[in-house]
């Protein structure tokens, strides 16, 4: 089975975002070992509820919060330190990118690891994502059920 990594290639270093590339390197070894707080961003009740169910992990990974509009996202950023934030661009009320954004300006010792999960997956949106913080930028359509694997391997990088 490929890894989330072989999936999408390295968004280059030095800061720069490229449009193939869907991934930007994360160190998961940044993360803390106590559970991990997990916030999910999307303003579609359903996919939002399925992927509460994907993220959870029993004593590892908790959805404390879920929103689907900005302004909720940045108020669960402002409650909670955030581990993991599945984060939709497109929301009932704002867009995914002040919640990147936001995530990444209060990062501190332990960054969440940010995974842009949308139906707009073309190359502009892919930079702007990566440019605003992101870690990961996943196609709904074609990515939704790379998520558990993708944990699973965050979840195993807070091990080592």
């Amino acid at each position: 089975m490929a890894s989330i990594m072989d999936l999408h290639a390295p968004a280059p270093r030095e800061g720069g975002s490229d449009p193939r590339g869907h991934v930007r390197e994360y160190d998961p070894g940044k993360l803390d070992e106590e559970l991990m707080n997990a916030l999910v961003v999307e303003d579609s009740p359903q996919i939002a509820e399925r992927l509460v169910e994907l993220v959870s992990v029993p004593s590892r990974v908790e959805v404390v919060a879920t929103a689907a509009t900005e302004d909720e996202a940045l108020a669960a950023c402002d409650r909670y330190t955030i581990g993991l934030a599945i984060v939709d661009l497109q929301l009932a009320q704002g867009t995914g990118f002040g919640v990147i954004r936001r995530l990444r300006a209060t990062a501190g010792a332990s960054p969440a690891c940010i995974v842009v999960l949308t139906n707009h997956a073309v190359p502009a949106l892919t930079v702007a994502a990566f440019e605003a913080g992101a870690d990961y930028f996943l196609d709904k359509s074609k990515d939704f059920a790379t998520i558990p694997r993708l944990i699973g391997e965050l979840l195993s990088g807070r091990e080592n």
